[in-house]
């Protein structure tokens, strides 16, 4: 019995052997024609490669790394106080990244579930595939929005300082922070609802495991729905990302302006100057901005070619190469969720010395 997309039952993880089971219970048992990815530009086992290369094993890493470095980033902070903006942003960026990093750890422990229950290790996998992949996605989209404010923040504060200091107290971050974190994951949150979770019962194992289909609410309303998931996928990023881009610029060349001009006239005035502690956190800043620009490009642009190219989404003709793209596009996220902590290491004398006489029980420098 044919059918279509919306009622198509698919199993995403890696084992072949597991894969051609589920397909031949679902055709002998269940009387639903299984859905076999098309081979157009990756193959089977590509696709199975780089998931566990890339995905189990890469990312899985960053993940678990990133769960340390994140708590370690809000403890310092926390320590600091908030009596400055940029706390109480780095905070909020670094308490999403490490929801991220939570999900991702949780997506990939398949790979130790296994070692107890190969069954319940690829129900596991399902489960995670079609609800901590979003999870991790709507996250990324909220810490771009979220370094967008902060790339907006220090580019008012770099070119009207005296100002901004008085207007954008950390009591207006945090308010903006908050605002933006549930505007951003609000319009994403009706996604969970496309796909469902199905138990069968497979014969290799002898019990039953879960697969994922798609669910009646997006055989309803899937041409809005989608339509919807596509804009808003592109509209968020894009709009950080120029946003971000932008205000870097502006931060770059008013503080090379400001260089310039105490060069010139040594006797200026702090009012009319941006200070040599405010110019290193600007510095750190633009470091993070500008690996927060290299790891959302890509992300934009397989949003921008999803919704040019229909096929290329889960369960559709370019199945393989989307999760293979995916699995790349993760791993730049996990990246830029874990790099923060050695960046405020490497470029902020203030945090370094925080953390280590939090972590290392050594004297703070005064």
């Amino acid at each position: 019995m044919a059918a279509n997309a919306s009622n198509i039952l698919y199993n995403s993880t890696p084992p072949s052997t597991f894969v051609v089971t589920v397909f031949q219970f679902l055709e002998k048992e269940v009387g639903v024609e299984p859905f076999r990815p098309s081979e157009i530009f990756v193959s089977n086992e590509v696709r199975a490669a780089s998931e566990v290369v890339i995905d189990l094993c890469l990312s899985f890493v960053l993940a678990n790394v990133g769960i340390v470095s994140n708590i370690m980033i809000i403890l310092v902070f926390a320590k600091q106080g908030y009596k400055e903006s940029m706390n109480v942003s780095m905070t909020a960026i670094a308490i999403w990244d490490l929801i991220k990093c939570l999900a991702a750890s949780l997506q990939r422990m398949a790979g130790p579930i296994s070692l107890f229950s190969a069954a319940k290790a690829e129900s596991w996998g399902n489960i995670s595939t079609v609800s901590m992949t979003y999870l991790i996605t709507f996250v990324s989209y909220v810490s771009s929005g979220l370094a967008a404010y902060v790339a907006v923040e220090r580019c008012l504060c770099v070119s009207m300082p005296l100002l901004v200091k008085v207007l954008l107290t950390p009591k207006v971050t945090f308010i903006a922070m908050t605002t933006i974190s549930i505007v951003i994951f609000g319009s994403f949150a009706v996604i969970f609802a496309i796909f469902d979770i199905v138990w069968v019962h497979d014969t290799k194992w002898n019990e039953k495991i879960a697969i994922y289909r798609y669910s009646d609410f997006h055989r309803k309303h899937e041409g809005p729905l989608m339509m919807y998931y596509n804009l808003t996928g592109i509209i968020w990023p894009t709009v950080s990302f120029f946003i971000i881009v932008i205000c870097t610029a502006i931060i770059v060349i008013q503080l090379r302006r400001s260089s310039k001009f105490r060069a010139e006239n040594k006797q200026a005035s702090e009012a009319s100057t941006i200070s040599d502690r405010d110019k290193r956190v600007f510095k750190m800043l633009v470091v993070i901005i500008a690996i927060y620009i290299l790891c959302i490009f890509p992300r934009i642009a397989l949003y921008m070619a999803k919704y040019f190219v229909y096929e290329l989404y889960f369960l559709r003709k370019y199945h393989n190469i989307f999760l293979v793209i995916c699995h790349f596009i993760i791993l730049f996220d996990l990246f830029n969720a874990t790099c923060n902590l050695y960046v405020f290491l490497w470029m902020s004398s203030n945090f370094k010395a925080t953390a280590k006489e939090m972590f290392h029980c050594g004297k703070k420098k005064v």
